[in-house]
């Protein structure tokens, strides 16, 4: 019996009839058996389905499927054939998205087809060309460029969004020995390389999402610490292929030495490309030297409307420089900063304080793990409380902070009267039972009003629309009128 690939193996496991069970006597005799899923192993099939496997066979070297006749001959011969063909021939030649279902779980194990646009043939493509990549050898990419271009001109209709969880480093030195005097040389000496992409990224005219990690996700018995390192020299050709990916709306890299040397760089191409609205360098190294560069880069961006930095070890010098990029006149409009992880303390707790103050785009905030203490929780209270922040809604979370019980109650003091905070998360402050039920009351009926606000502005833009319109059509014309007017008088 030809089963449906939609069918999971688990699923006939799950419902096969144990041995105990098939030896009991009422089971002996039973002429029906639906969970036999070899019951027609000894049927001859329909001629049709003869040559549809005779197709089948030798599909690789003839390739028929738009000449069958019907949809179901083509439905049938797609769902027979195997999932190992060469990709080059069946990206052109197979369309149908349960094809490529198969190819994907036969492939891989986890599959979420919602990430890369409901598309099963756009996730096979995005992660093939993502498998190729992080299994290229920089010192043998010149000879596998033209292979490369190959296969980007197969899939670069049908990427819009690349996770690239590794790349293959290769050590040069700086001065350029040869391979033979390489293993002589100090591990500071060696400069990590790796493919470049500014050669490939850009051919994708519609990539939207662009996620890297320069690392290594598997170890070998050659495992060494520079595996994870990557040179100025990758974030410049990085920085070059952002600047020209011209569809591109949101970058990541994560878990990597990213500095203040490599993220200058890098920030310049973003800079030049203002499609960018979401960039995400949590998990680096940036320091304060880094969040400085990121501040002055904040000055010149016109759309980044979210910029994620957790975990970048900013303190309180680092956090004015974002801050102070922030606040310029001809900065860009942010609506989400998350400096969760970092330690800025009441230092730097003081520099988020003046920032809501004085910033009226800002909507969401994350700062969570900051390092906050009382200070700095009594001081977001005051501002809170004083109805004096500009932005309109705002979403704040600063959990795992030890504000401690007394500005929980000059939170729940400010909550009462204030109607822009959304949400407020905290969690592990140490705040009392009373005072954090009292808060989340204030937020629901902050909530609440926000719905009943936007209810009555959608009422009050729909009746300027539609009253006025039904008012004039129900007038009676001027011979109606008069004729009405002559009968009352007589």
């Amino acid at each position: 019996m030809r089963i449906l690939h939609t069918i999971s193996k688990n699923t006939f496991e799950a419902y096969r009839c144990s041995l105990q069970t098939i030896q009991l006597p009422h089971e002996q005799n039973r002429s029906i058996r639906a969970e036999d899923e070899k019951w027609d192993e000894f049927v001859i099939p329909e001629i049709k389905v003869l040559a549809l496997q005779v197709l089948v066979k030798g599909w690789k070297e003839y390739p028929i499927l738009e000449g069958l006749p019907t949809c179901v001959d083509r439905y049938t011969l797609v769902e027979m054939l195997p999932t190992d063909l060469p990709f080059e021939l069946v990206i052109v030649k197979i369309p149908y998205e349960h094809y490529w279902e198969r190819a994907a779980k036969d492939r891989w194990t986890h599959n979420n087809p919602g990430e890369h646009g409901n598309s099963w043939r756009q996730l096979y493509c995005e992660r093939h060309f993502a498998d190729y990549l992080e299994n290229l050898e920089p010192a043998f990419f010149e000879g596998q460029q033209e292979a490369c271009n190959n296969l980007i001109s197969l899939v670069r209709n049908y990427i819009q969004t690349l996770k690239i969880r590794r790349l293959v480093p290769s050590n040069t030195s700086s001065t350029g020995p040869d391979k033979d005097d390489e293993d002589k040389l100090p591990a500071t000496e060696l400069i990590v390389h790796h493919i470049p992409l500014n050669l490939i990224l850009p051919k994708f005219h519609q990539l939207r999402e662009l996620y890297i990690n320069f690392g290594m996700i598997y170890m070998n018995d050659g495992f060494e610490w520079r595996d994870f390192e990557f040179s100025v020299e990758d974030c410049v050709k990085l920085s070059r292929c952002l600047s020209d990916s011209c569809a591109l709306k949101k970058f990541s890299l994560t878990r990597s030495n990213l500095d203040q040397p490599r993220v200058a760089a890098l920030l310049r191409g973003i800079a030049v490309n203002n499609r960018i609205e979401i960039l995400d360098l949590s998990h680096c190294k940036l320091g304060d030297t880094g969040a400085h560069a990121v501040g002055e880069f904040l000055t010149k961006h016109r759309r980044l409307k979210e910029l994620h930095l957790a975990n970048n070890k900013i303190g309180e010098s680092g956090v004015a420089g974002i801050v102070y990029g922030l606040l310029q006149q001809n900065s860009t409009p942010l609506k989400h900063l998350n400096l969760r992880l970092n330690p800025l303390r009441d230092a730097g707790g003081a520099h988020i304080c003046g920032f809501l103050l004085r910033n009226k785009n800002i909507q969401v905030l994350n700062l969570s793990g900051c390092q906050f203490t009382g200070e700095t929780g009594v001081g977001m209270a005051e501002i809170i409380a004083s109805g004096y922040m500009k932005s309109f809604t705002l979403e704040l979370d600063l959990s795992n902070n030890d504000l401690g019980p007394i500005a929980g109650e000059a939170f729940e003091v400010g909550m009462k009267t204030c109607s822009v905070i959304l949400n407020l998360d905290v969690r592990m402050c140490n705040f009392t039972k009373e005072s954090e039920y009292s808060i989340s009351e204030s937020i629901i009926r902050n909530r609440e009003d926000k719905k009943r606000e936007k209810l009555g502005a959608s009422t009050a833009r729909h009746s300027s629309v539609y009253v006025p319109l039904r008012a004039k059509s129900l007038q009676p014309p001027s011979e109606y009128k008069a004729v009405q007017e002559r009968k009352e008088y007589d």
